[in-house]
C-alpha cells in the first residue's frame, strides 16, 4: 500500500487562478447564451399559455376586451405579451447569471455584502410587482379608460 504524505487537508488555501481575456469572454458568452435561451424558453411557454395570460391582464377593468385593428396586430400583441413575460420570469436567472460572472472577481469582503443585496433586490422586485397588481393596475386602466 503506497502512501502519500503530502495530502494536507488542514491547510485551507484558497487558489487564485486568473484566465486570459479570451477566456473571460468565453465564460460570459456562455452565460449570455444561457440568459438566451432561458428567455426563449420561458417566452414559448408564455406564448402556448397566452390566452390565459390575456385574461389575467383584462382581469383589473370590467368589460374592456383587446381588439385588433390591422390584421397582424392580434399575432405582434400575443408575441409581445409573451415576450415580455418570458423577459420578466427570466430576470432573475439573467441577474444571478451576470452575478455568478462577477463573483470571481470580487474581494470577499464585496461578496459578502452582494449577496444580501442581491436576495433583497429580488425580493423587493417580487413586492413591486405584486404591488402594481393590487393597487395601481386597476386605477390606472379605469383612469385611462375614461379618457
Amino acid at each position: 500500500m503506497v502512501t502519500n504524505s503530502d495530502f494536507n487537508f488542514t491547510n485551507n488555501e484558497t487558489v487564485i487562478l486568473e484566465l486570459p481575456f479570451s477566456e473571460h469572454i468565453e465564460e460570459l458568452r456562455q452565460r449570455l447564451f444561457h440568459i438566451f435561451w432561458i428567455i426563449l424558453l420561458l417566452t414559448c411557454v408564455a406564448f402556448i399559455e397566452v390566452k390565459l395570460l390575456v385574461k389575467i391582464l383584462e382581469l383589473p377593468v370590467d368589460n374592456v376586451k383587446f381588439f385588433q385593428l390591422s390584421p397582424g396586430e392580434y399575432f405582434v400583441s400575443t408575441v409581445k405579451i409573451s415576450f415580455y413575460t418570458g423577459l420578466l420570469f427570466g430576470s432573475p436567472f439573467a441577474i444571478g447569471q451576470i452575478i455568478l460572472f462577477l463573483l470571481p472577481g470580487l474581494t470577499k469582503k464585496e461578496t459578502k455584502v452582494i449577496l444580501p443585496l442581491l436576495l433583497s433586490s429580488l425580493f423587493l422586485f417580487g413586492l413591486g410587482l405584486l404591488f402594481f397588481v393590487l393597487c395601481f393596475n386597476s386605477s390606472s386602466f379605469k383612469f385611462f379608460f375614461k379618457l
